[in-house]
């Protein structure tokens, strides 16, 4: 075994203010407090990322009352909170609240907000809509639109339009709902602009309504069903009664020479996922990929249902499922929903969703973060999803390099070189004589009676080429490993694993209670485990793992990560 170990500094000036919570993220995006969900609007407008959230103030759990959280970065690593941006208006469309939606420029390149607002039915200042446009749901939806100021480039300052941009669902559809308006096609110049709208149809299934219009902030007009053809399963997946969250993206599409590279569009972003391979198509049909979280969720080993997607062609104003590659999970883990996307400056198509928590709310001062900013791109027709290599500016603390590292099957080896919460490790893993390899996160209260935190391990399994994470009912604690009859669920999915291919090289970006694991196959794994670590214990907890034989870890490079948060009332208690 080689390891080399090198100190960079501290880990930033890392004030008092933040609540002592060591399951709290410190480089994912979150609000000071409250609850977090869907991410909405992520737009690169005049050197910011900005990036809107589904937000609630003073509470863990959902409520009425949704309204746009914000925060805005310079360099997508180092990020400030904004004032909300925009929130529930007494007796106005969104009374109740302001939920998912786009966030685009304009054909004169003004900041636009396209949501979906809701009021409850019953309220006596919320008028019923027409009954041959009344869907009969608990809340009534509209799509609705703000501006701000162009020369505002923090975009701080919302105005929101008196008339809906789309005031009414399609008549006679029997529709189980129709929300989260993404623009998938700017307009100006003579072009027009169109979106999707999230639905489904009683009795048959998602879809999604496309709407067209020659001003992105009024006259949309329906204009039919995106998607054609009936989809494939995808093993026991729930389709959803109804389609949330959609996006619709060409992958790898240049940006063009007159379009502002900032916002929603063709000109300016969307975003692949994880698994599955494009199908063949000549140079003048670009591979576009539809992405959607099915709702509603009936699983009980996850919170939600996961995001699928599909790879095809659109042509003739359609999406043919049944001609398309897919569906395939975006994140094979049990955490990520609503992902939203946008693409920058450069042209990169950059990604980011919703990280629920596994435990229940109520006890803590906050609840959901966002995921690492992630790249994505088409390679030999293949998605791959990686984080923004930008990420690297937070590496501080200890770091280091290790080689041939041996796992033995019957004890769990600590990653070397960091200690730390929060991590960056990449390594390559060669099978050897494993069944299944990977990395353990060991709990702190594992020895405990009655202990609540949980352990887990994310693993490769080599045999049937899936990534999983393992949450094992208890750890041995001598050796800090577990058996497979130990296990009580397991949450993962395919990888492109064949059996010629004996090795993979895996990141994971720990950061407290959440993991994401990459593989350079193109696939991710996100979840949350919550450990307790207690400030200021001197072994982190990240191991590698072997089961059914010893691996062998070929290389590996770890850091020590630092906070996002560049005000210092915003950053985290010190770990040290």
């Amino acid at each position: 075994m080689q390891l080399t170990r090198k100190q960079s500094g501290s880990r930033g000036d890392l004030g008092d203010s933040w609540q002592l919570d060591s399951d709290k993220p410190w480089f994912h995006v979150l609000p000071r407090e409250g609850w977090l969900n869907d991410p909405n609007g992520p737009i690169f407008y005049k050197g910011r990322y900005h990036i809107f959230y589904q937000h609630i103030s003073g509470t863990s759990e959902w409520e009425w009352r949704m309204c746009w959280g914000h925060a805005s970065s310079a360099d997508l690593v180092h990020w400030e909170h904004e004032p909300i941006a925009i929130e529930p208006s007494a007796s106005g469309y969104d009374a109740s609240g302001c939920w998912s939606g786009n966030t685009t420029l304009d054909e004169k390149g003004v900041p636009t907000m396209l949501y979906t607002g809701v009021r409850l039915r019953g309220e006596p200042d919320h008028l019923l809509p027409p009954q041959a446009v009344d869907l009969g749901l608990q809340m009534i939806e509209t799509q609705c639109c703000a501006r701000c100021d162009p020369d505002d480039t923090r975009l701080v300052s919302w105005a929101k339009l008196d008339k809906p941009a789309i005031h009414f669902p399609p008549p006679g559809m029997a529709l189980e709902g129709w929300r989260d308006p993404f623009v998938f096609q700017r307009g100006g110049a003579g072009r027009e602009w169109r979106l999707v709208l999230g639905s489904g149809v009683k009795g048959r299934g998602g879809t999604l309504l496309v709407y067209k219009s020659q001003d992105a902030a009024q006259g949309w007009e329906y204009a039919g069903e995106l998607t054609t053809g009936k989809s494939r399963p995808l093993l026991d997946f729930d389709l959803g009664a109804m389609w949330e969250c959609p996006f619709f993206t060409p992958l790898n599409a240049k940006v063009e020479a007159d379009a502002q590279p900032s916002a929603a569009g063709p000109s300016d972003g969307q975003a692949p996922p994880a698994s599955g391979a494009a199908p063949s198509s000549n140079s003048a049909e670009e591979i576009h990929m539809l992405c959607v979280s099915p709702y509603p969720h009936h699983r009980t080993d996850r919170p939600t249902n996961p995001c699928l997607y599909w790879l095809g062609q659109y042509r003739n104003e359609a999406f043919d499922l049944e001609a398309a590659q897919g569906p395939y999970l975006l994140d094979l883990g049990d955490v990520l929903y609503a992902p939203n996307s946008f693409r920058d400056a450069s042209g990169r198509t950059l990604m980011l969703a919703w990280l629920q928590e596994l435990r229940k709310g109520g006890g803590f001062d906050y609840a959901g973060c966002l995921s690492l900013p992630r790249v994505l791109a088409l390679r030999d027709g293949v998605l791959h999803q990686e984080p923004a290599p930008e990420l690297a500016q937070l590496r501080c603390g200890a770091s280091g390099t290790a080689a041939h590292l041996e796992v033995p099957t019957d004890k769990a080896t600590r990653v070397p070189l960091v200690n730390a919460p929060s991590v960056d490790v990449t390594f390559t893993l060669e099978r050897g004589q494993s069944q299944q390899a990977g990395v353990l996160l060991r709990p702190w209260l594992h020895i405990e009676k009655g202990g609540a935190a949980c352990a887990a391990a994310v693993v490769v399994d080599w045999d049937r080429s899936v990534m999983e994470v393992v949450f094992p009912s208890k750890l041995d604690a001598s050796c800090r490993t577990f058996r497979d009859q130990d296990v009580i669920k397991r949450i993962g999915g395919p990888i492109r694993l064949d059996s010629a291919r004996q090795s993979v090289r895996m990141r994971v970006l720990m950061d407290h209670s959440v993991l994401e694991a990459f593989l350079d196959s193109g696939e991710v794994l996100t979840t949350r485990v919550y450990r307790h670590d207690p400030h200021g214990e001197r072994d982190k907890g990240l191991y590698l793992v072997a089961l059914g034989g010893a691996a062998v870890v070929r290389d590996l490079e770890a850091h020590e990560m630092g906070s996002i948060w560049l005000r210092p009332e915003d950053q985290p208690v010190r770990a040290e």
